[in-house]
């Protein structure tokens, strides 16, 4: 994966968690459902960003069995994630608002 896709998916793994705790499957079925499939994330290259988020401080990961069945791991975005969210949002915005431009939807 490009330095561009790993951005990318480490943002959409963020935008997931902001709505609360989910483990990977949430997080991929939240992504793809709120793209209308336009971004999907693999388990491959999921776990990875996780790992990663939890490493960075960005997000926490905590074993839960409570639904009956094997335990999974469940991430909830810590205060420094909520941050890096906010930051990551609003460069996301520019970046669209740039195309907008160039797409000639938005004028300035």
């Amino acid at each position: 994966m490009s330095d561009a896709g790993k951005s990318r998916a480490l943002f959409l793994a963020l935008l997931a968690l902001a709505e609360g705790p989910k483990h990977g499957y949430e997080i991929s079925s939240w992504v793809s459902a709120k793209s209308a499939g336009f971004f999907t994330l693999s388990f491959g290259a999921l776990y990875p960003i996780l790992h990663k988020l939890e490493q960075d401080g960005l997000a926490r990961g905590s074993w839960d069995n409570s639904g009956g069945a094997r335990a999974r791991k469940v991430y909830a975005l810590t205060a420094k994630g909520k941050k890096a969210l906010a930051d990551e949002r609003s460069s996301y915005r520019e970046l669209a608002l740039a195309f907008d431009r160039l797409l000639g939807e938005s004028k300035g």
